[in-house]
């Protein structure tokens, strides 16, 4: 968990000084080597591509629809169309093939990393680390965790300097 305070960060952790809830590389993405980075990048090239290849008959179909001679030419007096019917099977066969490839990866990741829970720990703390972290007195917590709108003011160094509960208007 990240809070940035005017473009400070810190990071809060837990008393073996690991970041909570745990050091996830979605969180930290220099932790990730050059070849995962770089096999990453190619997958999502290659997966768009592949997407917007799969967009191709109908942007042709639409086209030929508003009445561009080119692609009424093709489709139509140089017979593309039949020749699309004749190839359907095989465009399914492909669709198929990639859809259960697709599939197979959900399921795995689904084994792989469905049984992780990471939303349900909760970082223990109490009232008095609480205040020394934040910079806040103490007897001033309660109000602040009731409050409905906070109002902080930050020091040169980034440091908490007042926190001020304005009262609330209205209903």
């Amino acid at each position: 968990m990240v809070y940035n305070f005017d473009k400070k960060i810190q990071r809060v952790t837990d008393d073996n000084g690991r970041p909570y809830p745990d050091c996830l590389i979605i969180d930290q993405p220099d932790l990730k080597s050059r070849p995962l980075i770089l096999g990453e990048g190619v997958l999502t090239i290659f997966f768009w591509g592949f997407w917007f290849y799969l967009w191709l008959p109908l942007v042709s179909l639409l086209a030929w629809w508003l009445g561009y001679q080119i692609f009424y030419r093709q489709m139509v007096e140089l017979g593309g169309f039949s020749g699309f019917i004749e190839q359907l099977n095989v465009f399914g066969s492909g669709v198929a093939l990639v859809s259960g490839a697709m599939a197979i990866w959900s399921f795995y990741n689904l084994k792989r990393y469905g049984s992780y829970n990471r939303r349900n720990r909760f970082l223990e703390t109490d009232m008095d680390t609480l205040a020394e972290t934040f910079s806040i007195p103490v007897q001033k917590l309660p109000q602040i965790q009731q409050a409905k709108r906070i109002v902080f003011t930050f020091t040169e160094d980034d440091s908490i300097e007042d926190v001020v509960i304005p009262p609330v208007h209205g209903p």
